[in-house]
């Protein structure tokens, strides 16, 4: 956790600004307290998304995802993918990936066990 703090008070009640990792259980931090509980929370950024930038159009995922890495696949690769199978790793591949085929973006993979590991799979479009 990089902030954890008390933004305003006002008898019982109490504002906080958290900046934590993923995983990240807010609503524990709350009850650790004591006798707390979580009457509102309001998540304002995952990774490079802002909720102060937000806008009403959904955002393309190839958009969304153009922080990320981006691992080309084979076609063998693409069908391991696509039924959840990990792939061998190859050189660079150090965090989370775009997995693609022929630029169309067929899953989200993490290195894991020597292998990379599809976390997130999308069907074909």
């Amino acid at each position: 956790m990089s902030r954890f703090e008390q933004l305003w008070r006002d008898e019982d009640r109490a504002a906080f600004a958290i900046e934590c990792s993923s995983g990240t259980y807010v609503r524990s931090l709350v009850t650790d307290l004591g006798d707390a509980y979580c009457e509102e929370l309001e998540r304002t950024a995952v990774g490079p998304f802002r909720l102060r930038d937000a806008g009403d159009e959904p955002i393309p995922l190839r958009e969304a995802l153009a922080f990320m890495p981006e691992r080309a696949l084979s076609a063998a690769e693409e069908a391991d993918i696509s039924h959840g199978r990990p792939i061998p790793l190859r050189e660079g591949d150090t965090a989370h990936a775009r997995l693609t085929r022929e630029g169309e973006i067929v899953g989200i993979g993490e290195p894991r066990a020597g292998r990379m590991q599809p976390v997130v799979v999308f069907a074909p479009a």
